[in-house]
Parts: structure tokens; sequence; C-alpha cells
């Protein structure tokens, strides 16, 4: 035992006696598990309630859907069928101020036209027309068929005009 530094039984027992009091010491000094059992608790719990919220709200939601879907059916039912050959209140309104547009430019163009004939050529006339005259009816264009012309929807699809009466 000439090479250790400590050289008696005294020595030995007083590292003996230093290291027990370190660990003891140590022990004493933290919370040991329970500070992360109690952590690692708490966030079961936290997790356990959300689980819990999440799955009420699905279910709330599938009730709600389910809910909507039966009155949609009802409603479905109630509503007598339409024969509107395919097109919704909207399109109708939309070829309707297209339409009334178009009447508009054509009807100002034939008065443009006819204002100009007067400018060329100066007639005298027998009574003047009132301010408030009606504008002059235009027809439609139509086809060699006698037809109304084919009109692009936005979705790119051509259709005829509903108003259509000349059959072959």
């Amino acid at each position: 035992m000439q090479d250790l530094p400590f050289q008696t039984l005294t020595q030995f027992v007083a590292l003996g006696l230093t290291l027990l009091a370190g660990w003891l010491l140590g022990l004493a000094s933290t919370s040991g598990g329970r500070k992360w059992r109690e952590r690692y608790h708490d966030v079961e719990i936290d997790s356990a309630g959300y689980r819990d919220r999440a799955e009420s709200d699905l279910r709330d939601a599938a009730r709600r859907i389910r809910d909507l879907e039966a009155e949609n059916a009802q409603l479905r039912a109630a509503t007598p069928a339409r024969e509107d050959h395919g097109h919704s209140p909207t399109t109708v309104a939309g070829a309707a101020l297209a339409g009334a547009a178009a009447g508009a430019v054509a009807t100002h163009a034939a008065d443009d036209h006819q204002a100009e004939d007067h400018h060329a050529q100066p007639v005298a006339a027998a009574h003047p027309e009132p301010a408030d005259a009606q504008p002059a009816q235009v027809e439609p264009a139509q086809d060699d068929h006698g037809h109304a012309p084919a009109v692009q929807d936005s979705h790119g699809d051509n259709h005829h005009a509903p108003a259509d009466t000349h059959h072959h």
C-alpha cells in the first residue's frame, strides 16, 4: 500500500464517510423522480382534456352535418321541379342584362346612323318629333335557318336562346 495516497485505516474510513455524506447530500438536495413524474402527469391530464374536447367537437360537427343534410333533402323534396333547361336564375338574369345592353347599343347606333343621313341631306320636317320619342325596335340577328345565334356561357358552352320559336 505504498503507492496509495491513503496509508492508514483511519484515512480509508474518512474517505468512505466523505463519499457516503456526499451521496446523502445529493439525494437530499434533489427532488428525485417526483418532479418529473408530476410534470408528466400534468401533461397527460392536459392531453386527455384536449382529446376529449376534440372528440366532442367532431361529434357535434358530424351531428350538424347530418341535420343539414336531412334539412337539404326535405327542402329538395318540397320544392317543385322546374323546367329551366339547366339555366340558373343568375345565368338568365345575366343573359337578360346582356340582351338589354346589346339592344341599347344597337338602338344608339341606329339613331347615330339616322342622324348622319339627316346631316347629309337636309329635309324639312313636316312636324317635329317630341323629345321623349321611343327608340326604334331592332330585330335580333338570325342565322341561315332563322334561329337566334348560339351564345357562349361562362363555361364556354354554346347554347341557343330559349325564346327560339322557329322549328323545322
